[in-house]
């Protein structure tokens, strides 16, 4: 019988944790959280950002010592509350994490169509959209070894050159500090607001906990996430200011989908552009790669558990790749893609990505506080010190962010008003409603078939009746 193989090692599972926030997408986040605090101090929301997110990867290493399995964050659930709630909550985030691809295939097709030409500009984004899409689904299908290191040489590729241009831009281009401290936009609540949008720059580094039956040690999946939050850290913070500064006014206040490309333009004229292209390929199948490597192996062992058909269930042959989960996910992503290149709203996925992750630390970290009370004396490889304070902090402030996102007004660089923000919340909602219904109405019967078919084996079995 075909089965996951164990032969993931620290330096990948960094850079899966790391790589689905090394993103096209997170360009524009960067100046999302530039546009709310001044923006040569947006490096202070990210490292609260950052803080608060390396709280949270806490509680996700506590929870994987306990079950490293690829079912990992359905397990954590079912066990502190109920497997209906896991069941709900687990495909809910599922869904909406990988709908960041809409954002991102959206966002890479803007960038390739600005500087290739195949029939006409229409044609052209969505022939490059769907490319980008099966090329990483292909990558996938041919088995975590080549999809590992495929992700290790882009994740560290970019974390370099994205150092590499933020050292030069700021020193040909530094920035006043003080100058911004004393300007209007810089105060408590901008940084805290601004860190709920930072929040989107570490989007997805626990979605390498999945990965815990494909490591030599499931103990590296905490430490990786603590590498990897401390790499995105250092990362963003440093080339979201340089991005800033490289930018002129009016390319601020245009509201560009890809500022990145200007960036390069004004640093390296034409050859920026083309670099930065580039790079926004690379950025692009390094978030997708790691995003789906991660959703189908949980895809994968929500099928095992009878929650989706027992298809998801199936492994390649030669490659022990899921390969039927794989395709899933990639069809959805194509759909949510198409969505979003009709509809334009990639602002929008970016937002409900950022709130879905505050969501899910706030689960996670009632999770670590509810197992502990249940079960206080299974083995824990990792536990978070000082009791329950960190957990029910991270709790607390996550829900502040999440309402925070909820209740604000998308603004462009000139103050523009964009969308008010209420709406993510609406369709979050209805997502929320919508595995709602699958689990109560879908998965009483795949559980009922499968008892049926544990019972035809039973029956078969020499000596039974």
């Amino acid at each position: 019988m075909t089965e996951l193989r164990k032969v993931l090692k620290l330096r990948t599972v960094v850079s899966t944790s790391s790589g689905m926030a090394i993103a096209t997408s997170c360009y524009l986040a960067g100046i999302q959280v530039a546009t709310i605090v001044a923006g040569e101090l947006a490096w202070v929301s990210i490292l609260v950002a950052g803080f608060l997110c390396l709280l949270s990867s806490m509680c996700f290493s506590e929870l994987t010592s306990l079950y490293p399995t690829a079912a990992g964050i359905k397990l954590f659930i079912q066990n502190a509350f109920s497997e209906r709630a896991a069941i709900i909550i687990g495909m809910f985030y599922v869904l909406l994490g990988i709908s960041m691809v809409g954002a991102e295939s959206f966002l890479l097709s803007s960038v390739l169509s600005s500087s290739l030409t195949l029939v006409g500009p229409e044609f052209d984004r969505f022939f490059w959209m769907l490319f980008f899409i099966a090329f990483v689904a292909f990558i996938n299908y041919r088995g975590v070894l080549i999809t590992g290191l495929v992700q290790d040489v882009l994740t560290y590729s970019m974390i370099a050159f994205l150092l590499a241009v933020s050292v030069y831009t700021l020193w040909i281009h530094p920035v006043d500090m003080a100058a911004a401290v004393a300007g209007p936009k810089f105060s408590a609540n901008s940084v805290f607001s601004a860190a709920g949008v930072g929040v989107f720059l570490y989007v997805g580094f626990e979605w390498v906990t999945p990965l815990a039956e494909e490591t030599t040690d499931y103990r590296l999946i905490g430490r990786g996430m603590l590498l990897a939050i401390g790499l995105l850290a250092v990362t963003y913070s440093l080339f979201t200011v340089a991005m800033y500064a490289g930018l002129t006014q009016e390319q601020l206040a245009s509201g560009s989908p890809i500022p990145h490309i200007l960036f390069g333009k004004n640093l390296f004229g034409g050859a920026g552009v083309i670099l930065f292209m580039l790079m926004s390929v690379l950025a692009s199948v390094t978030s997708f790669n790691s995003g789906l490597l991660n959703t189908s192996r949980f895809a994968y062992a929500m099928g095992r558990d009878n929650v989706l058909p027992r298809i998801f269930t199936s492994l390649h042959p030669d490659y022990a790749s899921p390969r039927v989960a794989i395709l899933a996910l990639a069809l959805f992503a194509v759909a949510v893609s198409v969505v979003t290149f009709f509809t334009g709203l990639y602002l929008f996925i970016i937002l409900m990505a950022a709130a879905l992750e505050c969501f899910i630390y706030v689960v996670m970290a009632l999770c670590v506080i509810r197992l502990r009370r249940k079960q206080p004396e299974s083995e824990r490889s990792f536990k978070i010190p000082f009791g329950n304070v960190i957990p029910a902090f991270t709790a607390i402030v996550f829900t502040g962010l999440l309402l925070g996102i909820f209740a604000d007004t998308s603004r462009d660089f000139a103050g523009n008003v964009l969308f008010e923000n209420y709406w993510v919340a609406a369709i979050m909602g209805a997502f929320f409603l919508l595995t709602a219904a699958y689990a109560l109405a879908v998965v009483p019967i795949l559980k009922r078939k499968a008892a049926e078919r544990s019972g035809k084996r039973e029956r078969r079995r020499p000596g039974k009746g």
